[in-house]
Parts: structure tokens; sequence; C-alpha cells
């Protein structure tokens, strides 16, 4: 007896959709993200950043490669209208919320609060001198940086507005990984890196906020609806501060009472997750109602879910997984397909963007490091970090070119530049940072009490004042309040490395040289650590309060001492620190032989 076949469903079965669409939608949309993740993993492993493949496998696919050489295959697979158009053009707005739901994430008010007048200095200086270059470039010169002459003179005003934005914002997610790359990440000067950029991304997702709403009331650009094309535009941007003030008030609060018990009682990540997509998503919708755009709704709802300190850093390393390899691919490959690089490719714009985004952000940067005290290679250093644009700057560009306010050939130079700033980002800090020696872990443990031996500590905060006391007992009182030191750097944010390392470490005025002091605790202590490994080898490193660069070479030395699991495990087993001095012989030894 053949099984009969299930029922079709009603929407197929009422004409509002075909079997020809549902099979050109799945088929556009498996290719598309295949051959992403593919190009992605081939950028991975080339080292360069993963966007760049998504963004070539869009370039192969869409109007520049594929249509020009056989354009029936490229509307085949990708259609322009219909309802497969409309449901890729729904995944690239759900993928576009989520992955600024990522982004919001990354923003932790409290550790910018915990910063000081040095976060505030250089994002002031990082949002402002960017800004005025690109605005005033933009304004007095639009036919230099692809602007469309033929424009109402009306629109000239948001324009140059969106350009001084985009030229101020920066990449939370490309600075962090290139901070991670280069051991740099749990670093004084890393935090104030990415704090500032924090700090200059909410700034610049509000002004961009402002900016659609600009367009949207007074019928610039293409609109998408909502609130704002009824209402002056006071009303509208009343709705989007009242939306913002709100969240980050009352929405934190909400957020963080929530999450205990859904994390207590709900299944993880699952329960976790479900919260946080749910919170952007009806956050998007209200935003895109009030007319100003999905994604700063979702953007908003990660800041306001982010700062509680109830999201563990692995759950939160598990929600950008799980959206950085499904939807991030579909996006930038998406947006890809419908731009002809190669015909709006300008080198004129792109190198007046490139000048000027390059130079507003590093100078911009590089003068409020300057007034917080830092050396000049430490604030060149913090200005080609902050530098780095990424795949936010590509989101902007392409909401900006949906909306009708910039061109394609605009957008194409926002492209090149995001991918370019963040190419250089990291290998010009390294160079800035580098000093002649890299000395080895072993050389920073002072000849005698380095090693602490066994911890009686049960949770973070007595691992670190058992620790402190060691050094306080080697070092003397002259140096100050170890034990507060270090405390008050851990409550800005966790030292916690993963894999069973935790790294605490404070700057202070009495110490003369970097020196690292070593722990272990068997039983592992909980240092919030993104693969939620309890720490079971504890670094503290001590350093001189002005001499930022000695603390991130003692973090280097730790991260490169300490990188194979084999060493771990026989610094763990050591009994007193001759026998932890020769496991790092033998480890030091061993990355000498595999070197040459």
């Amino acid at each position: 007896m053949v099984e009969a076949l299930p029922p079709i469903p009603a929407t197929l079965a009422a004409g509002a959709l075909s079997y020809h669409d549902v099979t050109t939608f799945l088929l556009g949309v498996g290719v598309l993200l295949g051959a992403a993740r593919l190009m992605g993993e081939v950028a991975r492993l080339l080292g360069q950043p993963m966007v760049l493949g998504e963004i070539l496998a869009g370039v192969v696919l869409g109007k520049t490669v594929l249509a020009r050489i056989s354009p029936d295959a490229f509307s085949t697979l990708f259609p322009e209208y219909g309802s497969a158009a409309v449901g890729l053009d729904v995944i690239l707005v759900l993928s576009a919320c989520l992955l600024l739901l990522v982004a919001g994430l990354e923003v932790d008010l409290s550790v910018v609060l915990k910063q000081g007048k040095a976060t505030f200095g250089v994002s002031l200086t990082g949002m402002v001198i960017p800004f005025a270059l690109g605005f005033g470039v933009a304004y007095l010169a639009p036919q230099f940086i692809g602007y469309d002459m033929d424009n109402p003179d009306e629109a000239l005003m948001p324009f140059a507005l969106f350009v001084g934005i985009a030229m101020a914002i920066t990449a939370l997610p490309v600075i962090a990984k290139i901070l991670m790359d280069l051991n740099l990440l749990r670093s004084d000067l890393g935090m104030l890196i990415m704090s500032s950029a924090m700090i200059n991304d909410l700034l610049g997702w509000i002004g961009f906020a402002m900016v659609l709403a600009l367009i949207q009331s007074s019928g610039v650009g293409e609109g998408a609806g909502g609130l704002a094309p009824d209402n002056p535009i006071w009303v509208t941007i009343g709705f989007t501060l009242l939306f913002v003030g709100g969240m980050l008030t009352g929405g934190r609060w909400l957020a963080h009472k929530l999450l205990a018990p859904i994390q207590a009682y709900a299944s993880w990540p699952g329960g976790v997750l479900g919260f946080v997509m749910v919170a952007a998503l009806l956050c998007s919708a209200l935003t895109e109602k009030m007319g100003i755009h999905s994604i700063f709704g979702a953007f908003i709802a990660g800041v306001a879910i982010g700062d509680s300190s109830h999201l563990r850093q692995r759950t939160r390393e598990t929600i950008e997984q799980f959206i950085g390899n499904i939807f991030a691919p579909l996006f930038f490959a998406g947006i890809a397909l419908r731009v002809d690089f190669l015909a709006f490719f300008d080198v004129g714009t792109v190198a007046v963007v490139l000048i000027v985004a390059i130079a507003g952000k590093v100078l911009g940067c590089w003068a409020g490091a300057k007034w917080a005290g830092l050396s000049p290679r430490e604030a060149w250093a913090v200005g080609f970090g902050m530098s780095a644009r990424g795949a936010l700057e590509i989101i902007l560009g392409q909401l900006a070119l949906s909306q009708g306010l910039i061109t394609e050939k605009l957008f194409v130079a926002i492209v090149v530049m995001a991918i370019a700033t963040s190419l250089m980002a990291g290998p010009l800090m390294n160079l800035l940072l580098k000093r002649s020696a890299r000395p080895k872990l072993r050389e920073l443990i002072p000849a005698k009490n380095g090693f602490v031996g066994k911890l009686d500590a049960v949770d973070r905060r007595s691992a670190i004042a058992e620790m402190s006391k060691a050094a306080q007992e080697h070092l003397g009182e002259d140096v100050g309040d170890i034990d507060a030191a270090v405390w008050e750097r851990e409550q800005i944010a966790s030292t916690g490395l993963g894999q069973g390392l935790a790294v605490p470490h404070a700057r202070l005025a009495g110490v003369k040289k970097a020196m690292v002091f070593v722990g272990c605790c068997p039983n592992g202590v909980d240092f919030d650590a993104a693969d939620g490994e309890p720490a079971k080898l504890l670094c503290l490193i001590l350093s001189p309060e002005h001499d930022a660069t000695a603390q991130i070479e003692a973090l280097d030395a730790v991260a490169r001492a300490l990188m194979s699991p084999e060493t771990r495990a026989t610094v763990l087993g050591c009994a007193n620190q001759t026998e932890m001095l020769a496991a790092l012989s033998v480890a030091d030894a061993e990355q000498s032989g595999h070197a040459h």
C-alpha cells in the first residue's frame, strides 16, 4: 500500500506561493550559504577576515561575475522579482538585525563607566574629528565622494551627516578579534580600545537612526514607512530617544532580572538564546514601526541585555557562533549579489574615502590617547586599532544604499574601506607595540616566591586575594595595595582566557618592571571565561603604572609559554618553583625547535 502524501500547505494550495517559488528560494539560499561558508573558511585559513571571503562569494555569484558570464543562471538562482526575491530580502533583513544584536551584546556599559577619563577622551575625539572631517568633505565637495549631483538640494545634508557618521563609527567584533589575536584583549590598553569603541558604536548608531528619521520625514530617499513619514522630524527623534532611554534603564533592569531565572530553570543554551532572540525581534519590530530601521532596535536590545552580569561569556559565545556562522555569511554574500563591483568601482572615490576614514579616526583617537597620558607609540596603536571598520561599516553602507541615501559607487568604496582598515589594523598595532626583545615567562617570574603553589580559594575574589597576599609579602608595602588594585581591574572585565587559564593583573606605581606570580587551583575557580572552563592555573601580572607595553609583553609571554595543554598540565602538577621553571624551560626549548 502506498503511503499517502502530506497535505499541501494552504499558502501553496491558494496560489500565494508556487512550488517553483519555494524551490527557487531554497536553492538560492542553499547555494549562497554554501559558497559564503566555503570562501569564508578559505579566507580564515589564509589569515584574512572571514567577511572578505563571504563578500567574494556574493561577488562571484552576483552581478559582478555570474550575471556577466551567464545571465540565465544568475536569474534562475536569484530572481529579482517574485516571491523568491522577497524571501531572500526577508532573510537579509533578519540577518542584519541579528548581526547588530551581536554588536550590541559586545557593548558593556558597566565596563565603559569604570574606565574613567581615558575612555571618554579617546571616544570623544575619536568621534568628533572623523565626523567633522567626513561631514566637511561630503558637504563641501560631495562630487569627490560619490554623491549623485542630480539629487535635490535637501538630500545633501542627510548625505553629509551619513558620511560623517560612517567615518566615525567602529566595528566592535572586528576590534575584539584583532586584540584577541594579538593577546591584547585582556590588557589595559585593549580594554581602553574596546570601551572607547563601545561608546563610538552606541553614539554612531543612535546618530544614524536620527539620519534615517530625517530622510524619512523629509521624503528624501526611498523610506520604509512607519510613524516617521506622517509625523514631523522632532516626533520621530522623540520616539527614538524615548526608546533608547527606556531600554538602557528599565530595559536593562528587566533583562537582568529575567536572565537569572531563565538560566536557572530553562534548558541551556536554548532558554537564554530564545529570550535574547525574542527581545531583539520585538525591539526590531518596534523601531521599524517608528520609521527608523529594524536593526537599530536589535542593536539597542543587545546593549540592554549584554550589560547584565548574568549573561555569561560562554552564552555570548554561543549566540555569536550561531549568528556568525549562518546569518553573517548570508548577509554579506547577499548584499554583494546585488552590486556590480566592476561597474561601480571608482579609484578616486575609493581613495578619498580611505584617506578620510583612516586620517580622521587615527588622528582623532591619537589625540584622545595623548590627552589621557599614553605614550606616543601607545597612542598611535590606539588610533590604528580604532580605525578598523569591518562588518558594521558594510551594514551601515548597505542600509544607506537601500534607503537611496548613497550611490553604488560610494557603497563599493565603503566596502573596500571597511575591509582595508580591518586588514591593516592588526599588523600596524603589532608593529607599533613590538619591542626588540620578547621576554620569556620564566624570565618574568621572581627568583624567589614566584610560585605561589596550591591555592585554597573557591571563588575569583578569594583566589585574587590569596595570590595578591603572596605578591605583597614578596614586594612589600611600598608598591601599594596589590589586592585592591587587582580586584578593581578584575571588576572592569574578567581576565579568564579560557582553557583553564586566568591572568588577573594590575599596573602599580611602586612596581619597577613586569613580573608574574603563578598559582594553581586544582579544583578550578570560575573566571567567566568564554569557553566556560574554570581556571586552574593563575598568572598574576604586576607591571609599572605608566608602561602599558610592559603589561602587554607579560600577557604575550604567558600566552606563548602556556599555549600547550601539556605544558599547562605539567605546571599544574608542579610541587615547587624549581619544577615549574624546569617545565617552562622544556616548553621554551620545544617551541624554539618548532620555530626552526
